[in-house]
């Protein structure tokens, strides 16, 4: 009886253990590096920012064909995460080789590594060791996927840098608001905006989007506000997604991705 208890008393650390480890790396068995530190390896953070509608479908994903991850949901940023997101809220990006890697995303049969459904497939080329993220998303008929390359370097003392991605299918052309001021207009579907910076300031920022050029007025597509989306020093990108109109799974979302947080 005592070495029974004492067996499972191992078990349940064991299982506390690998909790708490895997939640501060950010859950990945692949090598990772913390927002953009300098390396001698590529540096990839990947989007999933499908809107299926398979409901509660969990997703692996798959470099250089390793399963890199651990079973995901749609609006993760892997590894790492941010703010109304899937994900934990760390800056961490794979290391993967410099040129190029076999990315794909798959839903597993059901108690196996076997792919049931490939989802994305594609081979996706990091020119350098800068940090990039592989947005992806979905239509009726196909899969796109966009790579930007994250500007996390030179930020001014207490500021906040953005970049704005429209990842809406449905949403040709986005306008994005911050507190009722237009920042950001005409970002075409599957395309990110340019950087732009605001100042730190205090208060709870509430974030917009709606159609290119529909009046502030307007009912707002997916609205956010938090704290956590304006702070010092911080590098952001903030990402629309869903459908417009639609429910359930396909619910239009506006999220923000941690490029940088130290």
């Amino acid at each position: 009886m005592k070495k029974r208890i004492l067996k499972y008393s191992f078990l349940v650390s064991a299982f506390f253990l690998l909790f708490a480890c895997a939640k501060e790396s950010g859950v990945t068995n692949q090598a990772y590096t913390a927002y953009g530190v300098s390396s001698t390896q590529g540096q990839l953070k990947i989007n999933l920012a499908f809107a299926y509608t398979i409901s509660n479908a969990t997703m692996l994903i798959k470099i250089n064909g390793n399963v890199v991850s651990n079973a995901l949901a749609t609006r993760t940023p892997f590894p790492g995460g941010g703010y109304n997101t899937n994900g934990s809220n760390y800056a961490l990006y794979l290391n993967v080789p410099i040129g190029s890697n076999a990315v794909s995303v798959v839903i597993p049969k059901v108690g196996t590594n076997t792919d049931s459904v490939v989802l994305f497939n594609k081979t996706v080329t990091i020119p350098d060791n800068a940090p990039y993220t592989l947005h992806i998303a979905d239509t009726a008929t196909t899969t796109q996927s966009l790579l930007v390359k994250n500007n996390i370097d030179n930020l001014p003392t207490d500021y906040c840098r953005y970049r704005f991605v429209n990842l809406m299918p449905n949403m040709p052309s986005v306008d994005l608001y911050k507190d009722g001021v237009l920042v950001q207009t005409g970002i075409a579907y599957m395309a990110a905006s340019a950087t732009f910076e605001m100042p730190y300031a205090s208060g709870t920022p509430s974030w917009t989007i709606r159609p290119n050029g529909a009046a502030v007025t307007t009912a707002a597509v997916a609205t956010y506000a938090s704290t956590n989306t304006m702070q010092r020093n911080v590098v952001l990108t903030v990402f629309a997604m869903g459908y417009n109109g639609q429910t359930g799974t396909r619910l239009p979302y506006l999220s923000f991705i941690l490029d940088k947080n130290q």
